[in-house]
């Protein structure tokens, strides 16, 4: 059985490696005796995925990983794994896909950030003046290159809310992305720390994005479900 659950990570474990949380899943999971589906070869390796890495220092409320089962899975086996977890670790929900489903990180196209931003009376006008941009042109550098990129087209939805946070839609995948910090050096506010939140990560379904918990499946597709929360592009 294949399934994908939804969890959240605490401020706790904020500080937990990418590496260390998939250790941390499998560990569960030996512990919760769910047995899992292997791949073939010689090193074989569980048949277990995350749809994105979370940035270490950040906490997400809507985090994602893909498992193979070799038994069939019901709210007993989730209730035995989540009492396996370390507190800070808590699943949300989760469904069956097919087998032939996509794998998730294939086809996450988004995801939806909040950051607390400090008290700035002229932070409004630069939301505004992002905004109405025709180009945000950003200079990426990696070991081997150094870059300009244009990151307008990558932001979907920027918005400053009454309570002091800034909220961001930005998209990620294959096909280009930009990440929270290129956003927040453009509006000249210091790089996030302990409260950067990812609060949703969301597929591609035609011209929506739209939760994994939602959107339709049928073995290797993906349709935007009419019934549950969207955005559109």
């Amino acid at each position: 059985m294949r399934i994908w659950i939804e969890f959240a990570l605490r401020e706790s474990l904020r500080f937990l490696s990418h590496l260390d949380l998939m250790r941390t899943w499998q560990r569960a999971l030996r512990r919760a005796s769910l047995p899992l589906v292997y791949s073939q070869g010689f090193n074989p390796h569980p048949r277990m995925a995350f749809a994105s890495a979370l940035p270490v220092g950040a906490t997400s409320l809507g985090e994602y990983v893909d498992i193979q089962f070799a038994i069939n899975i019901t709210d007993k086996e989730m209730a035995a794994l989540q009492a396996e977890l370390p507190a800070g670790l808590e699943i949300l929900q989760w469904r069956v896909v097919p087998k032939k489903a996509p794998a998730l990180m294939s086809i996450v196209k988004a995801a939806e950030w909040s950051v607390k931003v400090p008290d700035d009376q002229e932070l409004p006008e630069r939301v505004q003046k992002l905004l109405q941009s025709a180009s945000l042109p950003i200079v990426r550098r990696t070991k081997r290159k150094v870059s300009t990129i244009d990151i307008k087209p990558y932001l979907y939805r920027l918005e400053l809310k009454p309570s002091g946070r800034l909220e961001m839609l930005l998209a990620m995948g294959g096909t280009g992305g930009t990440k929270p910090r290129e956003v927040l050096e453009l509006l000249q506010i210091p790089a996030a720390g302990s409260d950067l939140v990812r609060q949703k990560l969301l597929l591609a379904a035609g011209p929506y994005l739209q939760s994994p918990m939602a959107v339709l499946l049928k073995e290797k597709e993906v349709f935007f479900n009419a019934k549950a929360d969207y955005y559109q592009l």
